[in-house]
């Protein structure tokens, strides 16, 4: 497991998510900031869902 750390980096990926996760346990800080203005100016009618929504 120590010759892995370097590649770990904590985050699930997001088709894994279990109930009672977010969107902000798969994407880091900056990847999640720029989801969610994708997601408001292409998608402001929120037609486009998910089971873990990233503006959620």
């Amino acid at each position: 497991m120590a010759d892995l750390e370097a590649y770990i980096s904590g985050r699930k990926p997001y088709t894994l998510l279990s109930p009672g996760d977010t969107a902000a346990k798969s994407f880091s800080g900056c990847a999640l900031a720029r989801l969610r203005e994708i997601k408001r100016a292409r998608d402001p009618h929120n037609v486009l869902r998910a089971n873990y929504p990233v503006l959620g």
